[in-house]
């Protein structure tokens, strides 16, 4: 339920000023008095005394419903955030298992590399040896 129609449920029944009868007052408004320590009223009209109460009451109430739905709404953005950190630790996890594998190829390649130039150079060499000889051939 949204903090627009707790508003609603709680704060929704305005005293008219002049008007003449009995008060309705929702069970939150009720309750919020009794715990201030306040007299319910239960006719209209209200004395002064009783219309600050009600109105201090009704502020109350509409700054907890406030303050709920702040919570709520912090604590959703903290369970996304919560949710975006493990999934860019996991995808941290994959990035290092693929960096740790490059450089495993890497090591491979580069001995091999290495085996390859020494072949061709011992080759060259046995060349270079051979080539004055058949030059004077």
């Amino acid at each position: 339920m949204s903090s627009k129609s707790h508003l609603r449920l709680f704060c929704c029944l305005p005293v008219q000023k002049g008007a003449t009868g009995v008060l309705q007052l929702t069970e939150e408004e009720k309750r919020t008095l009794v715990s201030e320590g306040y007299p319910v009223p239960t006719k209209l009209p209200l004395t002064k005394a009783e219309e600050k109460s009600l109105k201090k009451i009704r502020r109350k109430i509409k700054n907890k419903i406030s303050a709920q739905e702040s919570r709520r709404k912090k604590k959703e953005y903290v369970d996304q955030l919560e949710r975006r950190v493990d999934d860019l630790a996991e995808e941290n996890r994959r990035y290092r298992r693929r960096l740790d594998s490059l450089a495993s190829a890497n090591a491979r390649l580069s001995t091999e590399l290495r085996a390859l130039q020494d072949t061709v150079a011992k080759q060259e060499k046995h060349v270079s040896r051979a080539t004055p000889l058949a030059t004077i051939l």
